[in-house]
């Protein structure tokens, strides 16, 4: 009865404890102070865009080279450049959701295995649970990146070795 009840609400808290500290981490790759505990604000804050100076920060912290961060992202190399190279404005919120998505996973990687170069290190090499694909070339894709965060967590729960 009741200690079913705490186990359920601890795996609960647990989860939530969790999501909350790689959806920090996420704003921690990206430099930006985001309310992520507040997920209608964290919307917003996507839809209004990111500042610019999160894609420089994302790219330098995951280690990736301008054609990778535009195949990531899906948008061209030259479109890359440009946004870049503005000065002002925000990224468009598409963009800013891409973006923000890659860093969580990012982030989540870090979490799972301690530091960031283990988690550069397993995202760009082939993992065989992923079909000996590497987990950084299927981030591209919404679908993608939710196959790498279930083997994420299927590692950190300890059903994979």
């Amino acid at each position: 009865g009741r200690a079913g009840c705490d186990s359920a609400s601890w795996r609960l808290s647990y989860r939530h404890m969790a999501t909350s500290v790689a959806r920090q981490s996420a704003t921690r790759l990206l430099g930006l102070p985001l309310a992520e505990d507040d997920p209608v604000r964290l919307v917003e804050a996507l839809e209004a865009g990111l500042p610019k100076s999160a894609l420089t920060r994302f790219k330098r912290r995951a280690g990736l080279a301008d054609a990778d961060l535009a195949g990531l992202l899906r948008v061209g190399a030259r479109t890359l450049t440009r946004l870049k190279g503005q000065a002002s404005g925000p990224l468009p919120a598409d963009l800013s959701e891409r973006l923000y998505a890659l860093a969580a996973i990012y982030a989540e990687a870090e979490r799972v295995f301690g530091d960031s170069a283990t988690a550069l290190e397993w995202l760009a090499a082939p993992q065989f649970a992923l079909g000996d694909k590497v987990p950084r070339e299927l981030m591209a894709s919404e679908l993608g990146r939710q196959q790498v965060s279930a083997v994420l967590k299927r590692i950190e729960h300890g059903l994979l070795a």
